[in-house]
């Protein structure tokens, strides 16, 4: 698609989105999950996170196999199934994290958790009302604005908050009441513009959340700035990619309070397809691959078996295609956005590749 040598149709599209969000980052955030609140854990907390973890490895191939297959019932029965399992990890995150030091990472994580359920709830009911073209017990009006709201609840809500829990967690960013302020203050800024999008209320309310994630950021850069110092980055690793990720958040915050802006003043409407699209596809993936897969290659770089050498190619390339990427998409030119594809995508094949031989030479995971 990025090369423009097929036009997928719209069904294709949500499975590549969906795979990505779910087979790719949630999985793995489940991981992360398990491995940061795992520590201590009994023998029974540590059964249910590997029945949790099974679940959904079983569960989100399925449910990302039915945006490829059909546009029907099919979808929200799988996303219920999907539901029943989040709302299950979300229990045992609470669990684990009431019984742990409850550190910035692992309080930004249960949040995320929370925003990732409040997501899939809105999932579901977007489902239902694609397969039905409403939702019962709801006028129309009412069912498509809650369906309408499930992509800024994960967006906004669930994946910013996940990148700064794995970043923070990655690079030991250490403790203290600013970390802790900026989780709460990103928890609330996405239930303020889950509430804009139900109620349409985005021209009121966007000022609003759209500051507190602009203060948020700049108090996390600021708490983080000994982990990405020029300075810092010489110590290499796998940990480069985390400081990455928290850069991938200064760009993503800066690209949604422009397309909150464009879309409050009317000049981009995505659900007519009109204005420009490529900026709101550039905050997509920069929150997809800018934070959280460079958040999640750091996570499974420390775990890993590999060479300093690999980890600096997959690094260099990995953002190399994005930044192209994203610039071609801002910009709306297409030479740069087929330059930045393939080299983004070929390097982030060889990750999967390298890694998943280095995790088989690693220690297994204790949970």
């Amino acid at each position: 698609n990025g090369l423009d040598v097929w036009d997928p149709t719209r069904s294709m599209i949500l499975t590549h989105v969906h795979a990505g969000t779910l087979g790719w980052i949630t999985l793995s955030v489940v991981a992360c999950a398990m491995s940061m609140l795992g520590d201590g854990a009994d023998e029974k907390s540590v059964a249910a996170g590997r029945n949790i973890s099974l679940a959904a490895l079983v569960i989100v191939p399925i449910y990302v196999a039915a945006f490829a297959t059909t546009t029907g019932i099919f979808r929200p029965i799988a996303g219920t199934l999907l539901l029943i399992t989040i709302i299950w990890l979300l229990i045992w995150v609470g669990r684990r994290y009431r019984a742990s030091q409850k550190f910035t990472a692992q309080l930004a994580l249960y949040l995320a958790v929370v925003s990732l359920t409040i997501g899939a709830i809105l999932g579901v009911l977007l489902g239902l009302y694609i397969a039905n073209g409403s939702i019962p017990g709801l006028s129309t009006e009412t069912a498509a604005t809650l369906a309408g709201a499930h992509p800024t609840a994960m967006l906004i809500g669930y994946l910013i908050l996940a990148g700064v829990a794995v970043s923070h967690w990655v690079l030991n960013g250490g403790q203290g009441i600013v970390g802790r302020l900026v989780a709460w203050g990103l928890f609330v800024a996405g239930l303020i513009a889950n509430i804009s999008f139900i109620f349409d209320l985005v021209d009121q309310l966007a000022p609003v959340f759209s500051g507190i994630q602009v203060i948020a950021i700049v108090a996390y850069i600021v708490h983080m700035w000994s982990h990405i110092k020029p300075s810092a980055w010489v110590r290499g690793g796998a940990a480069n990619f985390g400081r990455v990720a928290v850069l991938g958040l200064v760009v993503g915050i800066g690209l949604l309070v422009y397309v909150v802006q464009l879309f409050t003043s009317g000049q981009l409407d995505p659900e007519t397809g009109t204005g420009p699209l490529g900026v709101l596809l550039a905050f997509d993936h920069t929150m997809f691959i800018g934070v959280m897969t460079n958040a999640l290659f750091a996570a499974v770089g420390r775990e890993a078996s590999t060479s300093p050498a690999t980890n600096r190619l997959v690094l260099v390339a990995v953002n190399l295609g994005v930044v192209l990427f994203l610039i071609g998409l801002i910009s709306e030119s297409a030479i740069l956005k087929r330059i930045g594809t393939p080299i983004m995508g070929l390097a982030l094949l060889l990750a999967i590749a390298t890694y998943w031989q280095g995790l088989g030479q690693s220690r297994p995971a204790t949970v």
